[in-house]
């Protein structure tokens, strides 16, 4: 019989309460800490102490007990018919503990003092948002992985953001020297491989090597190119697109060159202006598709030469100029990365919020700090944030606003002087009913990214190592991206992923990106393939992420020793349908003049309401989290 990996399974010698939590979902976790109280109890639950969800394992990110209300309350209009009123009141209530609300929570204390009461709310049973860690033990070692979040962008952070990063004491140059050199998702320019799948390209095969300058035209573009086995002809043409050998865009005007990379997609280019057939053009599919949660043919010429596509040369002295830039800016920037990736910002605003949550006062430390969930949501505190929590309004009232949210299926309300909606931007017009319909319309615009980031224990590293840096575009397969937890060393944590003891398998931590947008059919836009995605999600047992990982893996790194059976030690789906916030795509959208996009006019304040969220500024990155959380905080001070 086939051996189907558990939550148990990583779980062996665990202390007893956090191995329980490993085998259900947390909301039973708390049933069964409260059974006997539960039904009598009025207001928020407590969390047992035992309560700590990164541990868990199977469907996380969008989990089960996290969507169902709110799904209840955007597609058929249902809500609670009444509310308990708790009798509390806050300064500030805060819609999500993600980066962008826990930011605005620390923001809103800098302005208005330590005494500021705030409560943050969230659907989900962890903090962080996007930014999730996940964790796992085997054989007596913590391993860590981004559950979503994964690094810091720091080329385009505002001052806002790099004065909060400051003060919560991340320093970017430690930070990057904490990781092994190479890391192809924080150092751009690093040795990557291709994996090319049988079904596609007639037989598994691993192909290492600098690809990023083989696609720039770097002395080793010829031989790398050669490795893909690609028919004669398409080789050839490959070749000369790489190499600019003619302007494929010489019949246009610099302007109309420019109209041309922005609407026109990358597909398409590749087909009438290279001659490329689209299993070659597939090839180059493996970053642009977790960056734009689409395909090549639903991608602009112009995005697919920023992500590193082939062919600026092939387009004018422009082109090579862009190319040249892009290509210095690769070879000199760096993205830092935490361990667990961008859960570590989160759990430093916590612990700035709720101190007594878990000891320590460094970015080094925060790493293997004992997080108390149980003090997240005290009476005492100035600060609570209450978990598994789905806010269903938000309005206006006299002088304050009134939220009311379902916990446990039970339904409450409570007053603030103001309410930040740090949530999904397309949820509000349901939370707020009562706002202009004309800023529902542009909050309902964007339709986030959904996509599935699947962290893989394994028991054993040599089979995986053995091929070489594990860093892998996938063209054609289940997972696009095939890669390892960010290899940092921080603090008292090591990253063990290339070590090899004698006589000890040593485990790792396999990352793997999916993403479920189908095929454009020629009549739909990203927003449309997006919607088609998320319901793809929702409608995909994690029996079938399972299986594709072991088939993936098996593919990839069977001839050099892998056994799924034998080596998959856990299994960690990080499921989110609602993902990256929408970013506009120049082959559907128009271009907005400055302060009339819909992200612009729908994130307008409304009475004491104000909208925050990656959504808010129409980029998905952690310091546009920050300065969404800014801009709200100050639209409250301005008031």
């Amino acid at each position: 019989m086939k051996k189907v990996v558990t939550r148990r399974d990583f779980l062996n010698g665990a202390a007893i309460g956090v191995a329980a939590l490993g085998t259900m979902s947390s909301t039973n976790v708390l049933g069964r800490a409260l059974a006997s109280s539960n039904e009598k109890t009025i207001g928020p639950v407590p969390l047992p102490k035992e309560y700590y969800p990164p541990k868990l394992t199977g469907i996380r990110g969008s989990h089960k007990g996290s969507f169902e209300t709110v799904h209840d309350l955007a597609w058929r209009g249902n809500k609670p018919s009444s509310y308990t009123d708790l009798e509390e009141e806050y300064d500030l209530i805060i819609v999500g503990a993600g980066v962008s609300g826990l930011a605005a929570a620390y923001l809103y204390r800098k302005e208005y003092g330590d005494s500021a009461k705030i409560l943050i709310l969230d659907n989900h049973d962890d903090f962080g948002g996007h930014a999730k860690r996940n964790e796992f033990e085997s054989n007596g070692q913590t391993l860590l992985a981004p559950g979503g979040s994964f690094n810091l962008e720091t080329i385009s952070f505002s001052d806002t953001a790099n004065d909060l990063m400051e003060e919560l004491g991340i320093d970017y140059d430690a930070l990057d020297e904490a990781r092994d050199p190479g890391f192809f998702i924080a150092e751009l320019n690093s040795e990557q491989g291709y994996f090319l799948n049988k079904k596609d390209y007639g037989s598994n095969k691993l192909i290492q090597g600098n690809w990023v300058e083989a696609l720039d035209g770097a002395d080793t573009t010829d031989e790398l190119i050669r490795e893909l086995g690609l028919p004669s002809d398409q080789e050839a043409k490959l070749l000369s697109l790489i190499k600019g050998d003619e302007d494929l865009l010489d019949d246009l005007s610099l302007s109309e060159t420019i109209d041309y990379v922005s609407g026109t997609s990358y597909e398409q280019f590749l087909k009438e202006k290279a001659g490329l057939t689209l299993s070659t053009i597939k090839t180059f599919e493996g970053l642009c598709k977790i960056f734009m949660g689409v395909g090549l043919e639903s991608t602009p010429v112009q995005t697919a030469f920023l992500m590193g596509a082939p062919g600026a040369n092939s387009v004018g002295f422009t082109g090579k100029v862009v190319n040249k830039l892009l290509d210095t800016a690769v070879k000199h920037v760096s993205m830092p990365a935490f361990p667990d990736g961008n859960s570590s910002v989160a759990r430093l605003l916590v612990r700035k919020l709720v101190p007594e949550v878990a000891p320590g006062s460094s970015m080094e430390d925060i790493i293997t700090a004992q997080f108390d969930y149980s003090q997240l949501d005290q009476p005492n505190s100035p600060v609570r944030i209450r978990l598994n929590s789905t806010v269903v309004n938000a309005k206006n009232i006299e002088n304050a606003t009134e939220v009311s949210y379902v916990e446990h299926g039970k339904a409450y309300k409570l007053k603030s002087k103001h309410c930040i909606l740090a949530c999904y931007n397309g949820l509000i017009p349901h939370l707020c009913p009562e706002m202009p319909e004309k800023q529902k319309e542009n909050l309902k615009y964007g339709v986030k990214i959904p996509l599935v980031t699947t962290n893989v224990l394994l028991r054993d590293n040599k089979a995986i190592n053995a091929a070489g840096p594990l860093q892998y575009n996938c063209p054609g397969s289940y997972f696009s991206i095939v890669t390892k937890s960010p290899p940092v060393s921080l603090g008292a944590y090591k990253d063990i992923s290339t070590e090899q003891k004698q006589g000890q398998d040593n485990p790792i931590v396999v990352w793997m990106c999916h993403v479920p947008s189908p095929r454009n059919n020629g009549e739909q836009s990203a927003r449309d393939l997006y919607r088609l995605g998320r319901y793809s999600l929702y409608s995909t047992p994690f029996s079938t992420y399972e299986q594709e990982v072991k088939d993936q893996l098996t593919a990839m790194f069977g001839d050099q020793g892998f056994d799924a059976e034998r080596d998959i030690e856990a299994i960690t789906v990080n499921r989110w349908s609602h993902g990256y916030s929408y970013e506009y795509n120049s082959l559907f959208d128009p271009e907005w003049e400055e302060g009339q996009a819909p992200h612009e006019l729908g994130r307008a304040q409304f009475g004491r309401i104000s909208i925050a969220n990656t959504d808010s500024e129409g980029l998905a990155y952690i310091n546009t989290a920050i300065d969404a959380a800014a801009r709200a905080v100050d639209e409250i001070t301005r008031s």
